[in-house]
């Protein structure tokens, strides 16, 4: 036997409060709304179970998503309990998930099927800063690549909430994303070595204090001879934003080169999951 679900109706307040609180029994809401600046909010995280779902739809006006006043309860990565409300545009379907704790993904398509969030992307930095004066090497000694990301082919098209990847000095820049995000990076640089069968390794610096730690990779050895540009541009390497100390950091990429020599750094390309 199957059951059919009644919605629940609700009504934007100017407030949120009052008619406009969600029950955490809710599951889908048909929203009515006299201006696109009343608002509806959302249970508290702690009342709901992780995996929580709340679907629903508003035609007319639209209203403002917001968490309870004073929670610090996150939707789309934006502290939402104050100011920093989520609209919701008029004859549009929402989708709200609990994703984890003080955090909630809003997902909308409206009447025409175009989606308000997107939670993928890219960036591409190029780096001019090399280019005609390459980054020194000494022997054996781990040396951070530089990024300016002004290389003509740079571009971003990033998921709604991060405003860029690229961090001071070249650095990979997370601090924009959720806990649990993903990111593969393809780093693209060239090392000329001063002498043959030089050994060439590549690693990640993340974290901090007593927390910092590395993620490295052995690149060989450069064997076909001294002065020799070598170029480096085809793997994808993956990183995952598993706790504060990680996200909150700066990324950085580093090389290190028995003998020494130079590296002119062409940049990096970036593909980005945002929880």
């Amino acid at each position: 036997m199957a059951y059919r679900l009644n919605p629940n109706y609700i009504t934007a307040t100017s407030d949120g409060l009052g008619g406009g609180l969600v029950s955490d029994k809710s599951f889908y809401l048909y929203v009515t709304s006299s201006s696109s600046t009343n608002k509806i909010t959302l249970p508290g995280s702690s009342s709901i179970p992780l995996g929580w779902e709340l679907k629903g739809k508003v035609e007319s006006n639209g209203f403002q998503l917001q968490t309870s006043v004073g929670s610090n309860e996150k939707i789309n990565g934006i502290d939402s309990d104050g100011s920093n409300v989520q609209d919701v545009g008029s004859d549009t379907y929402f989708h709200v998930i609990h994703t984890s704790e003080n955090e909630f993904l809003l997902l909308t398509k409206d009447s025409s099927g175009s989606d308000s969030y997107v939670n993928h992307g890219f960036a591409d930095y190029n780096d001019t800063s090399t280019a005609s004066t390459p980054l020194t090497l000494l022997d054996d000694t781990w040396t951070t690549l530089p990024n300016d990301g002004l290389g003509s082919f740079s571009q971003e098209q990033l998921p709604n909430n991060v405003d860029t990847l690229l961090g001071v000095g070249g650095a990979i820049d997370i601090t924009d994303l959720a806990i649990g995000s993903d990111i593969l990076i393809r780093p693209d640089f060239t090392v000329t070595p001063t002498s043959n069968n030089s050994a060439l390794s590549f690693r990640f610096s993340l974290g901090s204090g007593g927390g910092a730690y590395t993620l490295e990779q052995q690149l060989g050895r450069l064997d076909l001879g001294a002065g020799i540009p070598y170029r480096f541009a085809l793997q994808a390497l993956y990183i995952y934003a598993g706790d504060s100390n990680t996200r909150d950091n700066p990324i950085n990429l580093q090389v290190k080169l028995s003998g020494g020599g130079t590296l002119v750094n062409a940049g990096m390309a970036i593909k980005v999951y945002s929880k």
